[in-house]
């Protein structure tokens, strides 16, 4: 019973490390597996004739210009003085 548990292990850690070493190829396909899923399903929602339901988005963020540097900053970001902004920077 132990060897099969000690196996199991070693499958498991070797698992992880090939997960931890090509993360990014995995996110990657996750990325493009849900693209596919959202266009096939937007076809479907065609072909029986109903407007594809609109995704949530991200919220936007407003960005301001840095009086001094023109640099732009989310406006969270940039300090106020008066009626201008400034980046961490200039600030």
């Amino acid at each position: 019973m132990f060897k099969y548990l000690l196996v199991l292990l070693v499958i498991l850690v070797l698992l992880a490390m090939v997960a931890v070493r090509y993360r990014k190829q995995i996110n990657s396909l996750i990325a493009a597996a849900k693209f596919l899923k959202e266009a096939k399903d937007a076809a479907q929602q065609a072909q029986l004739g109903r407007a594809p339901t609109p995704q949530p988005t991200k919220a936007s963020v407003h960005l301001v210009n840095c009086s001094k540097c023109g640099v732009w900053v989310p406006e969270g970001k940039a300090a106020r003085r008066q009626q201008s902004f400034y980046c961490a920077n200039c600030a």
